[in-house]
């Protein structure tokens, strides 16, 4: 039942009613980070690794205390060709945070769903009015798409705005006006044999979009970085999966998507076997220079008055978060914010 002696608790997101959309429009392919943020050091791992794959055998289970690190190395050599049982793979954990990609790619990329945990920025408890825009360069190459592209997605960041302060439509019902094009990022949790999956899989040109190719690379890039002796694995990866090739040399298959023509010639094709007469890389990696453009609103404004904007929006937030406002008395104090920035040069 209502109490009203008790203390309101806080909410744990800014809540932003009131605050008109601050957007910044960047290039999607510069934007794609993957961070490694949690592994193990190399010297433990290979140690877990070498008890691992020799616990069949041993006596005391503590044969790493008396192995060489030549020994070590080949152990797990052996396991990534197969020809040792690779059960240790599984314990070697990695976490990674996945950020500058859309909605799109985080629904690609947990449709993983064995061996690894995920957490990510949600969408319908937290408020996305300032969240970035990733832009294509296959819609940057042309002025007119691109002013296009622009209108439309600031259009509905300021739709989904005004269904928040109209106080009628929840943060949860407003979220289905946004466009899929809103930056966000992902938190990934995967040992290094599901990793391996992955990567074999994702980082395939004939099935995947160049961002999960991206992500992929990346994801082995940096783990690369520190287990130098993964690296030829994960080159070898990119030749096991070729599911355009086996799925476009059968005339017969009508269940595959066949969007763009083959990066290499390895099977006899129709141009109109596919959606475009162009490889993935020509349709989307048109080299289309991205500058960041900022806007307010629908108004497009200088990165300095950006940057101001959003410092007094986030005076606000601080405000808010010591106190316990009700949502008009928010909604009054970031309009009256909007007011006093408009007049500010």
């Amino acid at each position: 039942m209502h109490n009203p002696n008790l203390i309101p608790k806080k909410h744990p997101m800014n809540i932003l009613f009131g605050q008109r959309p601050l957007t910044k429009f960047k290039d999607y392919r510069k934007s794609i980070k993957v961070d490694l943020i949690e592994s193990e050091a190399p010297d433990k791992i290979m140690k877990r690794l070498y008890d691992f794959v020799k616990a069949t055998w041993s006596e005391d289970g503590r044969d790493s205390e008396r192995a060489r690190p030549g020994e070590m190395v080949n152990a797990l050599q052996q396991m990534l060709s197969g020809k040792a049982l690779g059960l240790g793979l599984e314990t070697i954990n990695f976490t990674f945070r996945i950020s500058g990609i859309s909605r799109i790619d985080t629904h690609q990329i947990v449709r993983q769903r064995i061996g690894v945990t995920f957490s990510q920025q949600c969408s319908g408890d937290r408020f996305l009015n300032h969240n970035d825009i990733l832009v294509e360069e296959s819609i940057a190459q042309d002025s007119e798409i691109l002013q296009s592209f622009i209108v439309s997605s600031l259009n509905c960041k300021n739709t989904y705005a005004e269904l928040n302060d109209s106080q009628k439509v929840s943060i949860q019902a407003a979220r289905a006006i946004l466009p899929h094009n809103l930056e966000t990022f992902i938190f990934m949790n995967t040992n290094l044999l599901t990793l391996l999956f992955f990567h074999q899989k994702r980082i395939d040109d004939g099935s995947q979009t160049w961002q999960i190719n991206e992500i992929a690379q990346q994801m082995a890039d940096r783990v690369s970085e520190i287990y130098p002796e993964l690296k030829e694995v994960f080159e070898k990866n990119k030749t096991k999966f070729k599911f355009q090739k086996e799925a476009g040399a059968d005339r017969n298959n009508l269940f595959s998507t066949s969007l763009y023509i083959p990066k290499f010639d390895e099977f006899e094709y129709h141009l109109r076997d596919f959606l475009y007469p162009q490889t993935k890389i020509e349709m989307n990696y048109t080299n289309t220079p991205i500058n960041p453009v900022f806007y307010w609103g629908t108004e497009q404004i200088t990165e300095q008055k950006f940057n101001k904007v959003k410092v007094g929006y986030s005076e606000i937030d601080n405000i808010v978060k010591q106190n316990h406002f009700s949502n008009e008395e928010i909604l009054e104090l970031n309009r009256n914010k909007t007011k006093e920035l408009e007049y500010e040069n």
